[in-house]
């Protein structure tokens, strides 16, 4: 008799080459393959056998078929799903990175300027899907990835289309819809009508967990963490940790309001806030505050967003689709050149940038030792045959971006004709953006 993993190769033969088992949830197990007609490494997501028999093999697949329209730089796309001998599964890339989860084990509460960068990232992929109509419904650490430093929201709409799909029947075969930790009070409760600002809810227990270690509400039991999440409050963030701002405290404990009208209305309102947290006047104080030494004389950073003089260090950029990394070696080959022609500003080698690809360190570390005032950072994402290309030009010492631009290629021509006519359009802006800064 086969065993699991050789009915998965088996059943999937011939459209993808599955090489391992990832690990396992509630739901699905994930298995690492190769897109054979795509020569790509995917994540296959298969349901539960018993799971798949509740939600029948027609109605999953046309219900999450909504989620493969989602195309966002910090949303992880869906590839494909399907049914096959019985099994449903989908497909999405296969990050090169961590979960949020597995670094929370690792590092517990994250430093604020970081925990607000991806909290940023979060509400910017729940925007775009609220905006969509689409729910997540299940937004833990677990189904955030860390790719770089970026942050990639998995398994959009997935608990809405297995509810959808499933019914009552989900009951019968032990499957709960959502996490409790992270569960708002309206999904504790079991409410017919669930919107938007259950998800918000969500990324305040994030939030709180990120910024302090622990999610608000623990119990030994799931029906405990449910019932703390409907009848207390969390304690003040202000008291749990000092270096958390008013505003910062302030706009995390209103996502975690009982009530949904008391909480922001929108991931888009929640991502306007986190950004006026993140400026320099928005009540975050960098981690360093001496000035930044630099590689040639005479040549200092001119304040708090100006980088005139400074040596900037290209960082890999992140290719979220997971189908573009030759064309991301040409782009950050080519901007690097380019920068380095700017006058005033000089280009870390890439030499000495290279080892941090597989030995990430903090910023403000990499910084010391690269003797760099900012780093241009950045992802890839592919639609079709368009490329989008996101960049941050970021202060190492704060949270605080000197500039920001994003940029499309047509893949459909020549790609070294493509890059080549975008790369000039970026140096420009930058160049327009250190001469505003140079003057104001």
């Amino acid at each position: 008799m086969p065993t699991p993993l050789e009915r998965i190769q088996s059943a999937f033969a011939g459209n993808y080459e599955i090489t391992g088992e990832v690990g396992a949830g509630g739901m699905a197990t994930v298995y690492r393959a190769k897109d054979l007609k795509h020569d790509r490494q995917v994540a296959i997501k298969v349901l539960r056998p018993e799971l798949a028999a509740a939600l029948g093999t027609d109605r999953f697949p046309r219900e999450i078929r909504i989620v493969a329209q989602l195309q966002h730089p910090h949303v992880l796309p869906l590839h494909d799903s399907g049914e096959l001998e019985g099994l449903l599964y989908y497909v999405m890339p296969f990050v090169d990175g961590e979960s949020l989860r597995a670094k929370l084990d690792r590092e517990g509460q994250l430093p604020v300027h970081e925990a607000v960068r991806i909290l940023k990232e979060v509400a910017d992929a729940l925007a775009y899907a609220h905006g969509r109509g689409v729910l997540h419904r299940d937004i833990k650490p677990d189904n955030v990835m860390i790719s770089g430093r970026h942050a990639l929201v998995m398994d959009f709409g997935v608990a809405k289309a297995v509810t959808a799909a499933g019914g009552d029947k989900l009951t019968t075969v032990g499957v709960a819809v959502g996490t409790p930790t992270y569960m708002s009070p309206e999904q504790a409760t079991g409410t017919e009508h669930i919107d938007h600002r259950s998800d918000i809810y969500a990324l305040g227990v994030l939030g709180y967990e990120l910024l302090t270690g622990e999610p608000p509400f623990t119990g030994k039991t799931a029906q405990a963490i449910l019932s703390a999440h409907v009848l207390e409050r969390p304690k003040d963030l202000a008291t749990e940790r000092a270096a958390v701002s008013p505003a910062l405290g302030d706009l995390i404990m209103r996502c975690l309001e009982k009530n949904p009208a008391d909480r922001p209305q929108s991931a888009e309102e929640v991502l306007h806030a986190l950004e006026a947290v993140a400026t320099p006047s928005g009540g975050i104080t960098p981690t360093h505050t001496r000035p930044v030494r630099v590689t040639q004389a005479r040549r200092p950073v001119l304040g708090r967003r100006t980088l005139i003089g400074a040596t900037v260090a290209v960082l890999p950029l992140s290719d979220v689709s997971g189908q573009d990394g030759d064309v991301v070696k040409v782009l950050v080959n080519q901007l690097g050149v380019a920068l380095g022609q700017v006058p005033g500003m000089s280009v870390a080698p890439p030499s000495l940038v290279d080892p941090y690809r597989t030995a990430p360190k903090p910023f403000d570390q990499m910084a010391r030792e690269l003797n760099v005032g900012a780093f241009l950072e950045g992802n890839v994402f592919r639609s079709g045959q368009r490329l989008r290309v996101t960049l941050q030009l970021t202060n190492p010492h704060s949270i605080g971006q000197f500039w920001t631009g994003s940029y499309d290629l047509d893949l459909t021509s020549d790609v070294l004709e493509a890059v080549d006519r975008v790369i000039p359009e970026i140096v420009d802006s930058i160049r327009n953006r250190l001469t505003q800064s140079r003057t104001s």
